[in-house]
C-alpha cells in the first residue's frame, strides 16, 4: 500500500509568505567576471512584499527566511561560451549559496545547462544584503539580449531572481 498525502496548501510543510520576481528592465547588458546582475523591477506573484534595490544588490528584510532562485538569460555568438553566476553576501564579502551555469552549444546558439543559482537565507536576527555575480565567463555574453542585431535572441530568454519569503 502505498500512502499519498494531501498536499493542499493548509498541509505543505512550509507556508511563503510571498513570491517575489526581481528582473532587469534593460535589454542587452555585456557582462564579465564579477559583474553584479542590474536587476531593478520587481513583480509580486503571491503577497505584495517589496524589496529595497540599489545597484543591483537586493536588502532582505529581518524577520525571515528566504530562498533565492536565479536564472540567467543571455546570448552568445560562440557556440563554447561558459557562464557561471552566484549569490553574493555583500556583509560577508563571501559567495553563498549552489552556482548556476549556463553552457552553449551548436546552433542556433541557445543555452543548453541551464541550472539555477541557489540560496537559503536566514534574515531570522537581522536583515541581509546579496545580490547576483558572474563568477566565470569564457566568450561574450549580452545579458538579456533583445536587440533584433542579435540572430536567435528570442532563445535567450529573460534574466529573473525568484525570492520565497517565510517566517
Amino acid at each position: 500500500m502505498t500512502y499519498m498525502p494531501n498536499l493542499s496548501e493548509d498541509n505543505i510543510v512550509v507556508t511563503f509568505d510571498s513570491i517575489t520576481v526581481l528582473y532587469l528592465s534593460t535589454n542587452d547588458v555585456s557582462c564579465s567576471v564579477g559583474t553584479v546582475l542590474p536587476v531593478d523591477s520587481q513583480r509580486s506573484l503571491h503577497g505584495s512584499d517589496t524589496y529595497s534595490i540599489s545597484n543591483g544588490v537586493i536588502t532582505l528584510p529581518s524577520g525571515y527566511y528566504y530562498l533565492l532562485r536565479c536564472g540567467i538569460g543571455a546570448y552568445s555568438t560562440s557556440t563554447s561560451s561558459l557562464l557561471s553566476y552566484r549569490f553574493y553576501d555583500t556583509s560577508a564579502s563571501a559567495y553563498i549559496g549552489r552556482r548556476g551555469w549556463l553552457a552553449w552549444q551548436e546552433s542556433p546558439k541557445t543555452t543548453c545547462g541551464d541550472e539555477y543559482a541557489i540560496a537559503l537565507i536566514d534574515a531570522s536576527s537581522s536583515a541581509q544584503t546579496i545580490d547576483m555575480r558572474i563568477v566565470t565567463q569564457s566568450g561574450t555574453v549580452k545579458l538579456d539580449a533583445t536587440s533584433a542585431s542579435y540572430q536567435y535572441f528570442n532563445y535567450a530568454g529573460h534574466s529573473r531572481i525568484e525570492i520565497w519569503k517565510w517566517s
